[in-house]
């Protein structure tokens, strides 16, 4: 994993800097050395689109470590800092959290604690890339598979213009979020994220729109595959993880959801259009949770996903614990626009993703209530041996 990433390590002592950066050097991409918090700071301003990571020491001529990470902080919230460091000081602990330090690595330094360590706070930072990476080979194979009619092209070029700015602006505002989150309880905080609240709904509805143009503008007859269903449920739930892990535990086959779970672990197969699917899931994932939030505690959420088979079809069910559907809103269930819902629009995501259902010879979506939450269940034709 490290061989993809630049790291800049910032370290007076030249001899235990020529030790640590030469082991270093083994594992990452780019290794850039300062021996002061002044040169490294000039060095992460040329570099700062290569460096993905910085490792500093604190007591340093010119610039000390902490004085470099606040100034560059100024230009870059997201960079991950370890600081390595003998210093036991509450002070020093206060003013490295306030900077958003990643880690701490005591001194002397032990490099295979060193490098586990640049492993945890890499992670995440190489998991978003996997999924930008897998996100864009979605969006370029739909691109791909598109047959556009009139109303398809114009749908398409509309989409197209409006979702590169969207994507920045959503990202920028959950970012938003988690420093509001950070701030001392006020008046102000509570101002902002109720102002941060409104935005996100506004987003919310626009992703809506696309996703409902992304699919007037798809071509009718995408290949199908034969395919592992579970793993299609893996994806999804991985791609929607940023906003299941803040607001509810996820099981599949009974088991919890993480990164961690095998696409393997089951195996299901049919022949689909895999990425049309796998919009399907995505889709009741995202209603499921906007009516879970609206139960107080994380801890009495539930989603369950449960898939298994019998002679002829797979059979998935979405089941929740929010409250159930209400009667008046059964009857236009898969309808455009006809749902009551107040976030992401029930009736238009529900409406796609039963279109996409019908689309798969022998399949159905039906929806109903079990123990006070709504019940999705999905039936695909199995693969014939």
């Amino acid at each position: 994993m490290l061989e993809n990433f630049t790291i800049l390590y910032v370290e007076d002592e030249i001899e235990l800097q020529n030790i640590v950066a030469s082991l270093l050097k083994n594992f990452f991409k780019e290794v850039f050395l300062a021996e002061d918090g002044q040169k490294g700071l000039e060095l992460f301003k040329q570099n700062s689109e290569k460096i993905d990571l910085i490792v500093t020491d604190i007591n340093m001529p010119r610039l000390n470590g902490l004085e470099m990470c606040e100034q560059i902080r100024e230009t870059s919230k997201e960079v991950p800092i370890i600081i390595t460091t003998a210093y036991n000081d509450n002070n020093f602990l206060h003013k490295s959290i306030e900077l958003g330090v990643s880690q701490f690595v005591t001194k002397p330094i032990n490099v295979h604690t060193l490098v586990q360590i640049i492993k945890k706070v890499l992670e995440p930072v190489a998991l978003k890339r996997q999924l930008d990476l897998e996100q864009k080979q979605n969006l370029e194979q739909m691109v791909i598979n598109a047959k556009f009619s009139a109303t398809g092209k114009l749908a398409a070029g509309i989409t197209h213009e409006i979702n590169t700015p969207l994507t920045y602006i959503k990202a920028n505002v959950e970012l938003m979020g988690y420093d509001i989150d950070d701030l001392e309880e006020s008046n102000i905080k509570e101002s902002l994220k109720a102002s941060i609240s409104k935005v996100t709904e506004g987003i919310k509805r626009m992703e809506t729109i696309i996703n409902s143009m992304k699919e007037v503008s798809m071509q009718k007859a995408i290949k199908n595959e034969n395919t592992n269903i579970y793993s299609t449920i893996v994806t999804a739930a991985t791609l929607a993880w940023n906003k299941i892990k803040h607001l509810t535990p996820l099981y599949i086959n009974g088991e919890p959801f993480n990164l961690d779970t095998q696409k393997d672990t089951y195996k299901f197969f049919a022949n689909i259009q895999v990425q049309r699917i796998e919009q399907v899931w995505i889709i009741i994932i995202n209603n499921a949770i906007d009516e879970l939030i609206k139960i107080e505690r994380f801890e009495d959420r539930r989603l369950d996903i449960t898939i298994s088979e019998d002679e002829n079809n797979i059979i998935v069910k979405f089941k929740d614990n929010a409250g159930g559907i209400p009667d008046n809103v059964f009857k236009n269930l898969f309808e455009p626009f006809k749902g009551s819902k107040d976030s992401s629009g029930m009736g238009v995501g529900l409406s796609i993703a039963k279109k996409i259902i019908d689309d798969h010879n022998g399949a159905t979506i039906e929806a109903y209530n079990e123990d006070k939450g709504a019940v999705f269940k999905i039936t695909i034709l199995k693969s014939k041996l």
